[in-house]
């Protein structure tokens, strides 16, 4: 549940189904909320740790960076989609290793303001052998998690 980086963090909450850190100290200090899947389809084999993440880092030089960990190398030619209730997808783009991101800051915010109104958040991605993958995560306490971080670094 990409829970295994907190352990260096320092905990800022559990808030429905996401939970809220903050990690360093001064302009380099993070600010991040994260959720595992309530639902995840498709059968990888050895497939990793799933799970979406949303960082702010002090000082501004990232806001509402929004990036998924798919525990499995994706597909070189497909796009990884993220889908909040009936909105249009968003595509995640930028890609090292298992995670996935948003290519632009601007596409950033709009996922993270979308995401503060909906109930879920779907991500489809297809496996470098290509296998389907789709993982839903609630977005219940996503609004409240997101504040703590906004709090935390400074971003009110």
């Amino acid at each position: 549940m990409l829970l295994s980086a907190a352990a260096r963090a320092e905990e800022l909450g559990n808030f429905g189904a996401w939970y809220a850190f903050t990690q360093g100290e001064g302009q380099d200090k993070l600010c991040y909320m994260v959720a595992a899947p309530i639902q995840s389809v498709g059968d990888i084999p050895n497939r990793g740790e799933v799970g979406v993440m949303v960082t702010h880092q002090m000082g501004g030089k990232v806001r509402d960076q929004v990036s998924v960990a798919l525990g499995f190398q994706p597909h070189k030619t497909s796009y990884t989609r993220a889908k909040v209730d009936r909105n249009g997808n968003i595509l995640l783009r930028l890609v090292d290793g298992d995670r996935v991101w948003i290519r632009d800051s601007n596409t950033d915010r709009e996922m993270v303001a979308r995401m503060k109104r909906g109930d879920q958040l779907v991500v489809t991605g297809m496996s470098s052998n290509g296998v389907a993958s789709q993982d839903t995560f609630s977005l219940d306490g996503f609004t409240r998690a997101h504040a703590a971080i906004s709090l935390a670094c400074g971003m009110n």
